[in-house]
């Protein structure tokens, strides 16, 4: 987690990496590589400060966030290895006991 004394309102801000690990814990992941795939919502239509300054824009929005599963040739410095961050538990052996 990154450092939140800028803004005294935050109250916490992750890096992309560490979104993908939290995701990932979150979904019971333990093992392959992933990614953070976020979807886009772009829209147009005339924009401005004021009915005077009115132009063309566009305006982008966020609206999903999840994980990509990604092959190993294809990681990049973003890439999560689900067994790195979250592996799977250990099993426990029971001991019988002869009576």
């Amino acid at each position: 987690m990154q450092s939140t004394e800028k803004n005294l309102n935050l109250i916490a801000d992750f890096s992309l990496i560490e979104l993908t690990e939290i995701i990932v814990k979150n979904q019971g992941l333990h093992e392959g590589l992933y990614n953070l795939s976020v979807q886009f919502q772009i829209a147009v239509g005339a924009v401005g400060p004021s009915p005077e300054l009115i132009g063309p824009g566009a305006m982008v929005g966020i609206s999903r966030i999840g994980l990509s599963k990604t092959e190993e040739s294809k990681k990049n410095i973003h890439t999560v290895n689900a067994a790195e961050v979250n592996p799977a538990p250990k099993k426990r052996c029971r001991k019988t006991t002869k009576t």
